[in-house]
């Protein structure tokens, strides 16, 4: 699994024919385990529907049996404007994902036309591609997609979400970096001695 801060852009469907299409634009920052982005819902057929919702969460990565990959279990809630915005929540996210994020099952709900709409037994599909870290390069946060996407649609709430989560990332840096000048120091110290 990718280490940081990384995007994922998610497309989650059923095969009924004309059934709303919900795509996922989520930035996963994994020191935190967790998740933000946007979700929007289309469906094409009569009545058409063009949904939107910032959406944040958390998700925990569950072994069910030892040797096998771990599973992640995703859980989203949305609304118009925004965690800190006050609304009322008008989209909510249930999913079991494959630790690789590139696909899975899922059920969701979203708020409209004054009532709530249930997909159930969803599938789960990568669209687009993840950004790996190689296991030599330095971990680099990849604050400026998701700013620039939250600075073209003119989101203020999700440009303060992406500042608080790069200051957290930035104090999560400092600290390690804290721990590692430590154990230089303790290393050094023993091999002093010996």
């Amino acid at each position: 699994m990718t280490v940081g801060l990384f995007p994922v852009n998610l497309r989650v469907a059923t095969p009924a024919i004309g059934a709303p299409v919900l795509t996922l634009s989520l930035l996963v920052n994994t020191p935190a385990k967790r998740v933000s982005g946007v979700a929007r819902i289309y469906q094409s057929t009569y009545p058409p529907l063009e949904f939107h919702a910032d959406v944040w969460g958390n998700y925990s990565q569950l072994q069910l049996a030892p040797g096998t990959d771990p599973i992640i279990v995703l859980t989203l809630s949305g609304n118009p404007s925004g965690p800190t915005s006050g609304l009322a929540e008008t989209f909510q996210f249930h999913g079991v994902l494959k630790s690789s994020w590139q696909s899975g099952q899922a059920g969701y709900k979203y708020f409209d036309n004054q009532r709530w709409h249930d997909v159930e037994h969803a599938i789960v599909t990568l669209v687009g591609a993840l950004q790996p870290r190689e296991p030599n390069q330095p971990v680099a946060p990849l604050y400026g997609v998701g700013l620039q996407q939250a600075k073209a649609s003119g989101d203020l709430s999700q440009m303060k979400s992406l500042a608080r989560q790069a200051e957290q990332q930035l104090a999560d840096a400092g600290n390690i970096q804290s721990e590692l000048t430590k154990l230089n120091a303790e290393i050094a110290r023993l091999e002093g001695r010996a």
